[in-house]
């Protein structure tokens, strides 16, 4: 059965993601985009996974079988670059395949309106129910009409929006060296393309395309990031710089090789997108990311927009002109005046921008951050998710906690797993992933100490629900 995720559909490739499925996606896709009306072009691409370019082949094989004129990258591309291009080109739709950050046996797909935008779930229920029509008398016969395929570079917009859209004076200025790991992914020869085309020093590791990701998921994670550690290190940059698999996410680095929390990274960055960049308008986070967000927005007098897990939520608010800057603790950050959709590499220059202007070291800017607003600690636990802890987690939305972790409960909400804000500022949240099969438990507090207490009693939580789960199914 297909179902889309929070960052589209995805599964392990020759079980979930076959080449059937994936003409069959395509095929309701385009049933329900012509019931929307006319489809014009609609462009394609794909990143350095195992069969990547091949499903994007079947994708311009099934439109131009039904008529429609399909424009295939050149190479493999970082999704935001696809996102850029199908508005800047006035495209119908975006087709991009890839699992993002997922480890290298899975593929997937992610649907772009021609906003750039990731399809919003209205969009995607309607194409899950169209495929489940059409499952069982699926007929796999397609024509290609070669006339309608063309392949193009789709990377002129999005190059010509980075250099135009940061402060590269200040980066040049400020003799910043920079160590970068686009971790064999799409964003190399974009990422350090960009820094040294205008002249930063900058130091490369991991830069060849591999399928395998090094025999590793393509995540932004302290231990994937090892690598990038030594070559900071290694060359004394003071920045190092990753991006997942897509590109969508970042990773931060330090001068001491330190991996800095996404949550930190984010908060400094709508900080700085806020007093230097003069950015006006709502700022949007997830109901996972850090609450430093808000701290930050009540400070400037900002309105702070709360949505589900899932970076698809932002795109309508942004094109609506209600959220200016857009934050998900996944190392996500959409800003409306670049794109409507999460950058990881717009996101990295940022980085790079933000240390230009203040030349201090990146430790003292999060000691200067908890100091103007607090400190708040956040720490993500992923487990495994089977029947059982779907079960236990359902049976614990039933369930009413007036305290949890020695504190008392100020807000329980049940529409995005379970999240518990407490008395004294910290919160918890737990939920199924919506792009791999794990539970997911988020927390954030005012030390290291309740953070983990937090993370504990969260466990210990889920725990004992499975362990009511079990007994009534014995």
């Amino acid at each position: 059965m297909i179902r889309f995720g929070t960052s589209g559909w995805r599964g392990i490739v020759g079980q979930d993601f076959t080449f059937r499925n994936v003409r069959l996606v395509l095929e309701a896709t385009l049933s329900v985009l012509r019931r929307r009306g006319a489809v014009g072009e609609v462009l394609v691409s794909y990143d350095t996974r195992l069969l990547s370019e091949k499903f994007a082949r079947e994708a311009v094989a099934v439109a131009t079988h039904h008529g429609v004129a399909a424009v295939m990258s050149e190479r493999d591309l970082p999704s935001p670059c696809l996102a850029y291009a199908v508005r800047e080109r006035g495209a119908a739709a975006g087709v991009m395949f890839t699992a993002s950050h997922n480890p290298p046996e899975y593929n997937g797909v992610k649907i772009y309106t021609g906003q750039g935008t990731l399809a919003p779930r209205e969009l995607t229920d309607a194409i899950e129910a169209e495929a489940a029509a059409r499952a069982d008398g699926f007929d796999e016969f397609y024509v290609p009409q070669r006339q309608l395929a063309s392949t193009a570079p789709l990377t002129e917009a999005y190059l010509a929006s980075l250099d135009r859209d940061l402060d590269w004076d200040a980066i040049a200025a400020s003799g910043l060296v920079v160590a970068v790991d686009p971790l064999f992914g799409t964003a190399r020869e974009f990422l350090d393309r960009v820094l040294l085309a205008h002249g930063v020093t900058t130091h490369v590791v991991h830069t060849t395309k591999d399928p395998y990701f090094g025999g590793y998921a393509p995540e932004c994670t302290p231990a994937n990031l090892a690598g990038l550690r030594e070559r900071v290190r290694q060359s004394g940059a003071q920045l190092g710089l990753a991006t997942d698999g897509d590109a969508d996410r970042f990773g931060v680095v330090d001068e001491a090789c330190r991996v800095i929390s996404p949550n930190l990274i984010i908060a400094l960055l709508v900080e700085h997108l806020i007093r230097r960049r003069g950015a006006s308008g709502a700022i949007g986070r997830t109901v996972g990311t850090t609450r430093l967000v808000d701290r930050i927005a009540v400070a400037a007098g900002r309105e702070v927009v709360e949505t589900s897990v899932g970076f698809h939520h932002f795109g309508p608010l942004m094109l609506a002109g209600k959220v200016a800057i857009a934050t998900e603790e996944s190392a996500g950050l959409g800003v409306a005046t670049h794109l409507p959709e999460r950058d990881g590499i717009f996101a990295a220059l940022l980085m790079a921008e933000l240390m230009a202007v203040e030349r201090r070291p990146l430790a003292e800017l999060v000691r200067g951050l908890f100091e103007r607003y607090g400190t708040l600690v956040s720490r993500r636990v992923q487990l495994p998710l089977n029947d059982r802890t779907r079960a236990a987690v359902a049976r614990l939305s039933s369930r009413t906690l007036k305290e949890f972790a020695g504190q008392k409960v100020t807000r329980l909400d049940r529409r995005d797993g379970i999240l518990l804000e407490l008395a004294d500022g910290s919160w918890m949240l737990t939920r199924p992933s919506g792009t791999e099969p794990k539970l997911r438990i988020y927390a954030e507090a005012t030390s290291s100490r309740q953070l983990r207490t937090l993370v504990q009693e969260a466990r210990a939580l889920v725990g004992e629900a499975e362990e009511g789960v079990r007994h009534v199914r014995d």
